[in-house]
């Protein structure tokens, strides 16, 4: 018996001390999510706010900033730049004032409003509605100039506000569509092939936010004509200009219009050879979190909608955030100590350069136009700004854990790697402790068993 007890002992050692290995190996790392690159891409953008409160003294950028802020259940009330009292709504409300004649910038304003939690009725002593509202035209249905933009954020602005979208406005909207389903830019259709995807998605978005679908299949089958084989999308699928290339920003704006028209941006239908618009939106995050128009170096222009995009939320839909919550803080730099003046030989002092300053040649709502010249952002670290209590706005899911540095860190670096860096899927499976434990039980049955059977020898009685 002692035998039995003994061989009993050294069987379950040698099977559980590999099961116990298993158990404390370390796991597959999973990889950074669309949330997780979000918030890198946020975190980008704020250290490029200036001390304006502004990115890069645009509306429609900051715009976007504030919307994918909240987008990503972070309060936009705490988006201000390193020494400066100034946030990013801040910023809204004197860049409003300058916009007061144009319809598609006073629209995106109140989208950023309405995103923070606030009420563009009243909004730092200004009625956003009301300058919208004086902007319309109801013998003709246009907003402003009645272009594709002007009149889509006007759409939007208006749907979002819970307001009556009036009819002859959907219509002036539905009048602009070219005759392979396109938008362009401009106040009147154009021929087939000289529309763009921008236009298009924008519009096919303020349609389907305000309940008119009539032109969405034409709309979806011209987008499909100019989705590349990476996944992604072209400001124009022509080589007018070259090879076409798709870029962050175009990517963007067509995916939100996918989910504004209930399509699955990563359903099969839009799959080309396995990659959809996510793919390759995924694979051009950079280091640091931003996104770059091919050929240049991330700037904020390119990366203010991808938030919003990563999180598939469109324009108009609003979404709860966690008031006062701030993204992962970016440390400050700490002001340079004055140097003590120390006397020396008297020099002719070198003349100060004139600075040229880098020209802009990108339009000043989400893009009207392929841009030309990215200049890349300034990196000024921000702080965290005060808290603000949003209204209630409708429910969305959003992410209620506070990411930390380490999370924002392992995103980014998840984004640098090139082909493939796709959210991934199932971590490979190893050995699984449950066999392990099957094996060690009927193991120590047989043992026990073939012991017992040995020493009773049922059989000779």
């Amino acid at each position: 018996m002692r035998i039995l007890v003994v061989a009993s002992a050294i069987l379950a050692t040698l099977l559980i001390v590999p099961l116990a290995g298993v158990a404390a190996a370390p796991q597959p790392s999973a990889g950074p999510t669309d949330s997780d690159r979000a918030t890198a891409a946020l975190r980008f953008l704020w250290a490029a706010q200036g001390p304006d409160g502004s990115l890069d003294k645009s509306l429609g950028e900051t715009a976007d900033f504030v919307i994918g802020t909240a987008d990503a259940g972070y309060d936009p009330a705490t988006l201000r730049a390193c020494s400066s009292t100034a946030t990013a709504l801040d910023y809204l409300a004197t860049a409003s004032d300058a916009a007061t004649g144009d319809s598609a910038k006073t629209g995106k304003a109140i989208l950023a409003v309405l995103a923070a939690g606030g009420d563009p009725a009243s909004f730092a002593g200004r009625n956003l509605s009301a300058r919208l509202a004086a902007l319309y035209h109801p013998t003709t249905g246009a907003y402003g100039d009645g272009s594709t933009f002007s009149q889509s954020f006007a759409v939007l602005a208006v749907a979002a506000s819970g307001g009556v979208v009036p009819a002859a406005a959907l219509t002036e909207l539905k009048a602009l569509q070219d005759s392979d389903g396109s938008w362009s830019y401009g106040t009147a259709p154009v021929t087939a092939g000289n529309g763009d995807t921008n236009s298009t998605a924008i519009a096919l978005m303020a349609l389907a936010t305000a309940g008119a679908h009539a032109a969405d299949a034409a709309a979806l089958a011209y987008l499909h004509t100019q989705q590349l084989a990476d996944g992604g999308f072209p400001y124009q699928n022509s080589s007018v200009f070259g090879p076409p290339a798709s870029d962050p920003d175009s990517d963007s704006i067509a995916l939100q219009a996918l989910v504004a028209a209930g399509q699955d941006p990563e359903g099969s239908t839009w799959l080309q050879g396995g990659n959809s618009v996510l793919t390759h939106l995924r694979t051009s995050q950079a280091s640091d979190g931003g996104f770059a128009y091919p050929g240049g170096a991330p700037d904020a222009f390119t990366t203010s909608q991808v938030p919003a995009a990563l999180t598939r939320i469109p324009y108009a839909r609003q979404v709860n955030f966690t008031a006062g919550r701030s993204l992962p803080a970016i440390a400050c730099p700490s002001p340079s100590p004055s140097p003590t003046a120390t006397p020396g030989p008297t020099t002719t002092p070198s003349p100060t350069p004139t600075r040229t300053p880098i020209p802009t040649a990108r339009p000043v709502v989400r893009v009207t136009a392929k841009p030309t010249v990215h200049p890349t952002a300034t990196t000024l670290p921000p702080t965290v700004g005060p808290a603000a209590t949003p209204t209630e706005p409708i429910p969305t899911p959003t992410a209620t854990s506070e990411p930390t540095e380490a999370a924002s860190a392992v995103a980014v670096a998840g984004a640098t790697s090139a082909v493939g860096d796709q959210t991934p899927g199932p971590a490979p499976e190893g050995p699984s402790p449950l066999l392990y434990g099957t094996v060690a039980i009927l193991g120590l049955a047989v043992v026990l068993g073939g012991g017992w059977l040995y020493i009773n020898r049922p059989w000779m009685r």
